[in-house]
C-alpha cells in the first residue's frame, strides 16, 4: 500500500462505507468500548492479583500510558482517517506481514474481549437471577441472542448502531455516578492495608496490575478503527482524546473508592463487587440492584461497540489484500461490511459456546489477560507506525533529534512493551501461539494473489 491508499480513502467513494458518525457518536464508541464490564470487575481482579496500593499506582501508570497511545492514534487518525487504524498505518510503515499480524491479533482479540464482557455481564446478572449464574445452557442462549441482535443492528446501518451506542453509553454512566456518591461516604481507611493473600503484599505485583488494568482501557482506538465511517478527520482526533481522558478520570476515582469500601479478601471472592459494596454500604438490595442493572446495560453497549469494530477490522484487512476480498464486501443498500459482520457473529458464537465450559471468575481473568495480549500487538505497532510516519526526513538524522521528535511515540511503544512483560510469560506464550496460528491464513491469501496475477 502506498500513500495514495491512505489519501484516497479520506473521501467517500462509491461502494465504500458511509461517513455518518459525528463527534458524540464517535466519542460514545470509545467510551462504550472502554466502559464495559472491565471496570466493574476490576476491583475483584486487582484483589485477586495485587493489592490496593500497587493497584492504584498500576491504574495511574496504565492511564498515563493510554494517553500517550491515544495521542499516537489520534494523530494518525487525523492524518489518515481510514477504517482499520493501526493495520493501515502498519502496512504503510512496515509492509504486509507486520500489518497482517496486527490485524489478525486485533481481530482475534475482539472475539476474546466479547467473551470476557459477556462472562462479566452475566456474572453480575446473577445478582438478580442466581440460577442464571449456575446454568451454562441459559447463559449460552442469552449470549448468542445478544450477539446476533447487535450484529443485526450493525448490519442494517452504522448510524443506528452509533446512536444506540450513544444512548447506552449515557445510560451506563448513571449507576457509576450513584456508586461514587454512595461509596464516598463509606470509606474505611483500614481496607487500603488489606490483601487477599500474604504473597500479594508489596510492589512486586505492580507489573501484573498494570497489565490487568489495561483491559479496562482497551477501546480508546475505537474512533480510529471506525475512521472510514466518521464524518471528518478532526472528529477522529477529538473523539479519541475526549473519550480517553474522561474515562481515565472516572476509573481513578472508582478504584480508590472501591478499595476503601471493602477488604481485599471479600473483593477477591465477589462475582459482582460494585453491587456487593453498595448493598453492604446501604443495607438495601435496591441500591445494589441499580448498579447491577447498570453493568448489564454497560455490557450490552460494549458488546455492540466491539461487534462494530471487529467487523471493520476484518473489512480493512480484506480491503488491503491481507484477508480474502470477500471480507471487504459492502452491502449494496446498507453500505456496511455484511460478510465480515456475519462471520464475526458466527465466530463469537463459537467462542461463547466454548467459554461456557467454565464460567468461573478464573475464566474471566484468563480471557481478560489473553485479550490484553492480543490488543497490545495492535497498540505497539500503532505507536511504532506513528513514529515511522510522523518524522519527516530532512537534515541528517541524529539520535537525540530522533528521541526528541518521536518522544510521544517512543513512550507509548515502550509502555506497550512493559505491559506485555507485565502480562506474564504464560499469556505472552498464548499470544505468540495465537499469532503463529494465523500464518497459514496469510500464506493462503498471498498464494491466491499470486495465482490471480499469473492467470491475468
Amino acid at each position: 500500500m502506498d500513500e495514495s491508499y491512505l489519501s484516497d480513502n479520506r473521501e467517500k467513494r462509491p461502494g465504500q462505507l458511509k461517513r455518518e458518525i459525528g463527534l458524540w457518536s464517535a466519542t460514545a464508541i470509545i467510551v462504550g468500548q472502554m466502559i464495559g464490564t472491565g471496570i466493574f470487575m476490576l476491583p475483584q481482579g486487582f484483589a485477586q492479583l495485587s493489592n490496593p496500593k500497587a493497584a492504584v499506582i498500576g491504574l495511574f501508570i496504565t492511564g498515563v500510558g493510554t494517553i500517550f497511545l491515544a495521542i499516537c492514534f489520534a494523530r494518525l487518525g487525523e492524518r489518515y482517517p481510514v477504517t482499520g487504524s493501526a493495520i493501515a498505518y502498519t502496512k504503510e510503515a512496515f509492509g504486509d506481514l507486520p500489518a497482517f499480524i496486527v490485524g489478525w491479533s486485533y481481530w482475534c482479540g475482539c472475539w476474546i474481549a466479547n467473551g470476557a464482557i459477556i462472562v462479566g455481564g452475566i456474572s453480575y446478572a446473577g445478582y438478580f437471577f442466581p440460577p442464571l449464574a449456575a446454568e451454562p445452557l441459559n447463559q449460552i442462549l442469552l449470549s448468542v441472542i445478544v450477539i446476533w441482535i447487535f450484529t443485526a443492528i450493525n448490519y442494517f446501518g452504522v448510524r443506528a448502531a452509533g446512536n444506540l451506542n450513544l444512548v447506552l453509553t449515557l445510560a451506563k454512566l448513571v449507576p457509576l455516578m450513584l456508586f461514587i456518591v454512595i461509596a464516598a461516604f463509606h470509606i474505611d481507611p483500614a481496607n487500603y492495608s488489606t490483601v487477599s493473600s500474604p504473597e500479594l503484599s508489596g510492589f512486586a505485583t505492580l507489573p501484573i496490575a498494570v497489565a490487568f488494568a489495561l483491559w479496562s482501557f482497551i477501546g480508546f482506538e475505537g474512533a480510529s478503527v471506525n475512521a472510514g465511517e466518521i464524518k471528518d478527520a478532526a472528529t477522529v482526533k477529538k473523539a479519541t482524546l475526549i473519550g480517553t481522558v474522561f474515562v481515565i478520570l472516572i476509573y481513578l476515582v472508582l478504584i480508590v473508592l472501591a478499595a476503601g469500601n471493602m477488604p481485599q479478601d471479600e473483593l477477591a471472592a465477589s462475582s459482582s463487587p460494585f453491587s456487593d459494596m453498595i448493598q453492604q454500604a446501604t443495607g438495601g438490595y435496591w441500591a445494589g440492584g441499580v448498579i447491577t442493572l447498570g453493568v448489564v446495560i454497560s455490557a450490552l453497549g460494549c458488546i455492540g461497540a466491539w461487534i462494530m469494530s471487529g467487523a471493520r477490522v476484518a473489512y480493512s484487512l480484506g480491503e488491503q489484500g491481507l484477508f480474502p476480498k470477500k471480507f471487504a464486501q459492502i452491502h449494496p443498500k446498507y453500505r456496511t461490511p455484511d460478510f465480515a459482520l456475519l462471520l464475526n457473529g458466527f465466530l463469537m458464537t463459537v467462542v461463547m459456546c466454548l467459554s461456557y465450559f467454565n464460567t468461573s471468575v478464573s475464566i474471566y481473568n484468563f480471557l481478560v489477560l489473553l485479550a490484553v495480549m492480543s490488543f497490545l500487538v495492535f497498540y505497539a505497532f500503532g505507536a511504532a507506525a506513528d513514529l515511522m510516519l510522523s518524522i519527516k526526513i530532512g537534515a541528517p538524522m541524529r539520535v537525540l533529534g530522533f528521541i526528541r521528535k518521536g518522544a510521544v511515540s517512543l513512550i507509548a511503544f515502550y509502555y506497550s512493551v512493559y505491559t506485555v512483560f507485565g502480562s506474564g510469560a504464560e499469556y505472552v506464550m498464548y499470544g505468540f501461539l495465537l499469532i503463529l496460528m494465523g500464518f497459514p491464513f496469510f500464506i493462503y491469501v498471498k498464494l491466491k494473489q499470486k495465482e490471480s496475477a499469473v492467470i491475468k
